[in-house]
């Protein structure tokens, strides 16, 4: 990315975000993500984000924790702090999670997660048994919120029983259930 937005002027200044998952069957879960990219765990009735977004907004509260909310409404939206094709050489942050039978795994771009709320991820996910539908229905629901930007969603579901699907739904959703 880097090289071509070197090479060819009508591609000065391009970059992307990443999010990505392994997961192995030693029962591990790595996640390695670059910019604001986002990766979720649903376990049961509780959500956790299991990357830090590199934005400039984050730099702020790491730096300054204690910003009063008016303090945190002025701090620039949208502006990245790494990416891929910023630079010739980018960090990429990698997590380890130990996944457990029933958890779902969701990553998605700023598109999404900039339109619904966690828990309304959650939410959504929670109520579809097929990673693919609950793709459709992630993507959907940040599109009735107004979709202002590109919206990528993918679910993998962890399974226990031997059961696996194919990678389901189209362009920006999938799904993808795995048996550890």
């Amino acid at each position: 990315i880097y090289e071509e937005s070197a090479r060819n002027v009508d591609h000065r200044g391009m970059g992307t975000t990443l999010v990505g998952i392994l997961v192995s069957r030693q029962g591990r879960a790595f996640i390695g993500h670059v910019g604001d990219s986002r990766c979720y765990r649903v376990r049961g009735r509780a959500i956790a984000l299991l990357t830090q977004d590199h934005s400039l907004v984050n730099e702020y509260l790491r730096a300054m924790p204690h910003l009063s909310p008016a303090q945190r409404e002025e701090l620039p939206r949208n502006v990245i702090t790494r990416a891929l094709g910023m630079a010739e050489g980018v960090m990429v942050d990698v997590a380890c999670d130990v996944p457990a039978p029933g958890d779902r795994y969701v990553l998605c771009s700023d598109g999404l997660s900039g339109m619904i709320t966690d828990e309304q991820i959650h939410a959504i996910v929670a109520m579809h048994d097929e990673p693919g539908e609950a793709c459709e229905a992630l993507i959907a629901s940040a599109n009735a919120r107004g979709g202002e930007d590109n919206i990528t969603a993918v679910v993998v579901h962890v399974l226990a029983d031997g059961r696996g699907a194919e990678p389901a739904g189209e362009g920006a959703a999938a799904g993808r259930a795995t048996e550890l």
